[in-house]
């Protein structure tokens, strides 16, 4: 069989759609999002138990983490300390977690939701800036972003329920990028907007259609699944540099580990796509 090779940029990619070992298929179930450590180790957030799967960059499962109290991570980020913070929407909070799927805080209540404006109202997605801040996109209940210091404390919220510049309608993935950016990928919108640290509106990239995960490789370029569905790569000056589709429905979730490999969550149905860089 041929295999089945494009191009983002100056780069090719040969498609593995089976990298995960058989044995654990059976674990995969409504995936959300997708990331790596330090270590390249892969790991997958899904709405199910157990609610976080741990592979290694050759597809073999090395832990899985249960919590029947996390049961609607919708994406996650882990810190340059190792730190996992899951978004967990319905409950309207972060946890973070140790490397070993302990829970060592939990920022927000699940019985008290934020009102229009207040954290967290069904919220999306999380980064952290140099300096240990936090920015939360607030995006189901809410249409805004929170900056929280690095006690989680409340320190600003920009955007409205609105099409407008520096207003969102489904803030649904965020980034802080190596220049201490805050991307906002407003998935409604079609478009993402731009930031400065304190909301200050600077441009958006659009011709997008629904974007949903914000990625930054090593090298600063900018890697952004939609629902065409495609992946489209941004340079550092974003720059559209290429796009291919993801091989799935909707790329929910995009990481890339420290060897130029592309992982893509993939839902409806649920797929982990490996886009292996040659």
């Amino acid at each position: 069989m041929l295999d089945t090779i494009f191009k983002l940029g100056n780069k090719k990619y040969r498609v593995e759609k089976e990298w995960v070992e058989n044995s654990s298929k059976g674990l995969i179930n409504n995936i959300s999002a997708i990331s790596n450590d330090k270590k390249g180790n892969i790991y997958v957030l899904q709405r199910s138990d157990p609610f976080m799967l741990i592979f290694s960059q050759d597809g073999e499962l090395i832990n899985k983490w249960s919590n029947k109290d996390i049961i609607d991570g919708h994406y996650f980020e882990i810190n340059s300390n190792g730190e996992i913070s899951v978004v967990d929407r319905d409950h309207h909070r972060i946890v973070v977690l140790n490397n070993r799927g302990e829970i060592i805080r939990i920022i927000g209540n699940s019985e008290e939701p934020g009102g229009l404006g207040e954290p967290f109202n069904h919220p999306t997605d999380i980064s952290t800036s140099i300096n240990g801040d936090m920015f939360v996109s607030d995006g189901y209940g809410n249409s805004c972003v929170h900056h929280l210091n690095e006690f989680g404390e409340l320190i600003h919220t920009w955007g409205k329920p609105s099409s407008e510049e520096g207003n969102f309608i489904t803030p649904h993935s965020i980034l802080v990028d190596q220049k201490e950016r805050v991307l906002v990928a407003d998935r409604e919108g079609n478009r993402v907007q731009i930031f400065n640290k304190n909301g200050i509106y600077f441009k958006e990239i659009n011709n997008l259609f629904h974007p949903m995960n914000i990625y930054e490789d090593n090298n600063g370029y900018i890697y952004i699944t939609d629902q065409v569905p495609t992946l489209n790569v941004f340079n550092p000056e974003d720059e559209l540099i290429g796009r291919c589709r993801t091989f799935g429905t909707h790329g929910h979730g995009v990481t890339v580990d420290e060897n130029n490999n592309i992982y893509i969550a993939e839902m409806f149905p649920d797929g982990l796509t490996k886009l292996v860089s040659i």
